[in-house]
């Protein structure tokens, strides 16, 4: 085991072959939903129906009348909309991948499909706004497209896993 710095600068033990070793006491985890904060709910609920072939759950109120949650499916994952009235509308940088970079906090979410080329022509002709076309990116094919409140949504090919 050697320590090794990224470009970053961040410190790590690394072995022989310049992995990360499994952490000593590992954690159990799987993916079960992610929390978007959403300017209409009515609209956010049918651009992920519509676009991405998400189900509803239900939908419900926030305790205290801050607000409503739809909560969606697609497979084993779950997209959690918040439509919170008087919630900050998107800032501008956060509708463009490099940009939003620069902010702290959780930059987009990303779904494995079998054919990004596909599925990008299929979305732009129902008039979905891209942020960054199909291309290769660290030996994956991705693109970005923003959803109806312009959270960034990345799309990475990999048929294997169909």
């Amino acid at each position: 085991m050697s320590e090794a710095r990224g470009r970053d600068g961040v410190r790590g033990d690394v072995d022989a072959g310049g992995r990360d070793p499994q952490p000593e006491m590992p954690v159990s985890l799987k993916p079960e939903h992610v929390g978007i904060s959403v300017k209409d709910l009515e609209a956010s609920v049918l651009w992920y129906r519509e676009m991405l072939g998400f189900s509803v759950d239900k939908v419900v109120d926030v305790p205290d009348d801050v607000g409503r949650v739809a909560l969606l499916s697609q497979g084993d994952f779950r997209v959690e909309l918040f439509e919170i009235p008087g919630a900050a509308s998107l800032p501008d940088d956060r509708r463009f991948p490099d940009r939003d970079l620069r902010t702290h906090g959780i930059k987009h979410m990303a779904y494995a499909v079998p054919d990004v080329a596909a599925l990008m022509a299929r979305l732009k002709s129902r008039g979905v706004e891209t942020a960054w076309d199909v291309t290769v990116h660290d030996g994956f094919t991705v693109a970005f497209v923003r959803d109806n409140s312009g959270n960034l949504v990345e799309l990475v090919e990999r048929p294997e896993l169909w």
